[in-house]
């Protein structure tokens, strides 16, 4: 039986409604703050930490209204949907967020009639945790409580003064985000202080100075100007310039959510499409949760059709793991999201038609509770406690929406596997439920036969996926280059070449970003480092010849890690406070035969060796083999029935010098005397 809460209010007489600077405007129905839902939650020390109910339902006195009002509302924890219902009609939802906020609600001319009405808070989701109070009726419209003014606002490309689509963010004065309000045309999607327009919109705001910024995602430059809303309105044009180039890659983000279909987060459908336009995505991989969406639909109402090709996904959502799959069809039954095997999640998704299977945030939500946490993945050797089988393409080293307080943790477990022998590559990703998280900031550079984003071949993209033929970036696009052409994803053949492998690495970033650090990783040991000047206000492209010396014997992988700092604008909000890009791994052949890695290498060599074998071949291997060889031949000795002391000596003598000079291997032996 539903529980709910229902508190009246009595014939109190019809005050004036107070200035906004009055922190109690209006008439109070409800002054206290109510925890609803089903759990208790003793630190929001505002509401009891015992639910009162799962609903709210407020009856007071009031008349009919021939203009808008307003409804004062303070809110905590809204994170799925909540309607606000008022004689039976629903009029708004609450916005989503986590703090302790206050949220002003327009009530439709009519909604309220002479007598007793009934305002209603209603949950989609009942056990939804949240906090609603301090409700207030004002009886003034929008415009006249926020004394409000029109803005007209055109963002054009530079090079030839056509409309751009484009994010707008406005700023005023202590850093605050103003209201916007009744914007047109249809393509627009506001937040405080954000605005996504394709080209051109007009929208209210209170009158004052506000600090105006354009963007286009992280490849075009960022405009900025100052206007001022006084007794008339305003009108602003910012123009825009593409400083990365991308040709011969679209940029992808594999991950997309709308409220609409994943029930939480703020985007609706509608908005979801301005808001992929305006960041400059050009395919755009629909992932609501268990539901696979066609934003075709959506796209083609609002007219978005030239500026990106959408594919049907879905995050298939496990209590094991989080899984993007795609392309769909959205008339198909949905994967078995319910297993709680990884094999049969994907093999179902693959089964259904998925040409590219995604592992998401694989350290989400925390680094122990995730299903590399769950697992125990081992940074030294790759392996799982107890055993984990990745049938997927990729996973995540980006998902901007993830806070990751180290850039390059994900790096290590991926390299962790890359050494153990898992074929796994990585993506960028947004991962964006809400309007103001900027969809693409984490993306996907995949190699593309047309430059056309309307015309993209999602087949195509799903296999280059699958191979590794693509670069990420967190507003850094870096690109490996052997002869001239991309080379991520590739094997390159050396096994009559003793000189160190050569390659190019092309660093490119917008003006307003600033790339710092070049690592290059060889089997996941740094081995080369650079470092970039900073180009205060110049887009950076820069690329670098890179030599990696190759051992006799070993076989390698090759990535290249960019990091920069912190984005310092608040036109392109970032949960982390770094930039980052990311080839995919280049293969190094040295021995003839294919790409073999270490792990794999030291599997089919460990059974069959001796003492003094497992020794010659120890002084012949770098560090990564190394490490993969000891821990093979300690489960080969233990699974002969040697005991542990007596294998752990015997792996110290063959090891020689190694054991204590390289500090993983040191590490491995240290934590097998434990």
């Amino acid at each position: 039986m539903r529980i709910r809460l229902v508190l009246a209010v009595g014939a109190l007489g019809l005050l004036a409604a107070a200035s906004l600077q009055d922190p109690r405007p209006g008439r109070a129905l409800d002054a206290r703050l109510h925890h609803l839902g089903n759990d208790r939650t003793p630190e929001w020390t505002e509401a009891p930490a015992d639910p009162e109910g799962q609903r709210l339902d407020i009856d007071f006195e009031s008349r009919t209204h021939a203009t808008d009002w307003m409804l004062y509302v303070r809110q905590r924890s809204i994170d799925n949907v909540w309607r606000i219902v008022v004689n039976g009609k629903e009029v708004a939802r609450l916005v989503p967020g986590a703090e302790l906020v206050e949220r002003w609600y327009s009530l439709p001319a009519g909604s309220l009639r002479d007598g007793t009405n009934r305002v209603s808070f209603v949950p989609d989701t009942p056990t939804d945790d949240v906090v609603i109070g301090d409700v207030r009726l004002v009886e003034r419209s929008a415009r006249e409580v926020f004394d409000l003014q029109k803005l007209s606002i055109r963002v054009v490309d530079a090079s030839d003064a056509s409309p751009l689509p484009a994010r707008v963010t406005l700023v005023g004065q202590g850093g605050t985000k103003p209201l916007l309000l009744f914007a047109t045309p249809a393509a627009t999607a506001t937040r405080d202080g954000v605005l996504y327009l394709d080209g051109e919109a007009t929208v209210e705001l209170p009158r004052g100075t506000y600090a105006c910024f354009a963007t286009r995602g992280s490849e075009w430059s960022l405009a900025s100007s100052a206007v001022t809303l006084g007794a008339s309105p305003a009108s602003l044009e910012l123009a825009l310039r593409r400083e990365v180039d991308t040709a011969g890659f679209v940029a992808c983000d594999t991950h997309l959510h709308t409220l609409q279909f994943s029930g939480h987060g703020d985007a609706s459908a509608l908005e979801r499409q301005v808001t992929l336009a305006g960041e400059g995505v050009e395919l755009a991989v629909a992932t609501d949760h268990n539901h696979q969406t066609d934003y075709g639909i959506f796209q083609r109402e609002l007219g978005l059709q030239r500026w990106y090709t959408p594919v049907v996904g879905n995050e298939v959502t496990t209590d094991i793991g989080h899984f993007n799959g795609f392309p769909f069809d959205p008339a198909m039954p949905r994967a078995p999201f319910r297993s709680r095997d990884i094999v049969t999640i994907v093999q179902g998704m693959r089964e259904l038609g998925a040409q590219a299977v995604i592992l998401n945030h694989p350290r989400w939500p925390s680094t122990t509770d995730s299903p590399f946490g769950h697992h125990h993945l081992d940074r030294l050797t790759g392996r799982f406690d107890p055993p984990l089988e990745l049938p997927v393409d990729a996973t995540e080293m980006i998902n901007s929406t993830t806070e990751e307080l180290d850039a390059l943790a994900l790096f290590r477990d991926w390299f962790a596997l890359l050494n153990r022998g898992v074929r796994l590559f990585a993506v960028g990703s947004s991962d964006s439920h809400t309007v103001g998280e900027p969809v693409g900031q984490g993306r996907t550079w995949i190699p593309s036969s047309t430059d056309d984003p309307a015309a993209i071949d999602v087949s195509a993209a799903c296999a280059a996926i699958r191979e590794g033929r693509t670069s990420i970036g967190l507003g850094i696009f870096a690109t490996a280059l052997v002869d001239g052409r991309p080379a991520m994803g590739l094997t390159f053949d050396r096994s009559s070449d003793a000189a160190p492998f050569v390659f190019d690495l092309r660093v490119q970033a917008p003006g307003w970003i600033h790339p710092r650090k070049v690592t290059v990783f060889a089997n996941g040991r740094a081995a080369a480092t650079l470092e970039l000047e900073r180009t205060d206000g110049k887009a950076l492209d820069r690329t670098l010849r890179v030599e990696v010396p190759l051992a006799a014997r070993n076989d390698a992988w090759i990535v290249a890690v960019v990091e920069g700092e912190a984005i310092d604008t608040p036109a392109w909000p970032s949960l982390n406070k770094y930039t980052l890009a990311a080839t995919n791994p280049m293969f190094i052949d040295r021995d003839g035969n294919g790409y073999t890695s270490p792990g794999s290498a030291a599997s089919a060599f460990a059974p069959k060796t001796t003492d003094a074998t497992v020794a010659a071949r120890f002084a012949e291997l770098d560090g990564a083999h190394s490490v993969q060889l000891a821990a093979a031949w300690l489960t080969t000795l233990r699974a002969q029935g040697v005991e542990r002391g007596v294998a752990l000596e015997r792996l110290k003598r063959a090891l020689g010098p190694k054991a204590s000079e390289d500090a993983e291997i040191a590490e491995l032996l240290a934590r097998e005397l434990r």
